[in-house]
């Protein structure tokens, strides 16, 4: 079947590009940069989100690599929020930080810590490559 000249294409958000489909969200967000303990963090607040008076606090953890963190084992978490509450705690980066730090005392999170910071005999990937003797 053939398209004739005049005819035109609508385009999906997706399709167009996220930019001006997300542009009213852009508008309401702010980026924040912050350092807990080994892991580099951003956090995104947007205010707003859904609802009036609710935040949605985006962290993502930046160059980790396997480095554990206490709020997510993929280096992406999404929290939802009163913004009231959230100006209680101080904002967003000292609501993530106290979230972190109540979470790196349990247990589990020590744990992997421990074990990060033991490392693996048999992770081939932090060795030093083998040299060759040959004679």
């Amino acid at each position: 079947m053939r398209r004739r000249a005049d005819a035109s294409t609508v385009l999906r958000p997706a399709e167009r590009g996220l930019t001006r489909f997300n542009q009213h969200r852009q508008d309401r967000t702010t980026t924040h940069w912050f350092t807990w303990r080994h892991l580099r963090c951003k956090v995104q607040e947007t205010d707003h989100y859904g609802q009036h008076d609710w935040t949605m606090l985006q962290l993502e953890v930046i160059a980790s690599r396997d480095t554990p963190c206490p709020l997510t084992t993929t280096g992406y978490r999404a929290h939802f929020l009163d913004a009231d509450e959230l100006a209680q705690a101080g904002g967003a980066v000292a609501f993530m930080a106290a979230w972190m730090n109540r979470e790196a005392a349990t247990r589990r999170y020590q744990d992997a810590e421990f074990r990060w910071r033991q490392g693996d005999l048999f992770d081939r990937q932090s060795s030093e490559p083998e040299e060759s003797h040959a004679r």
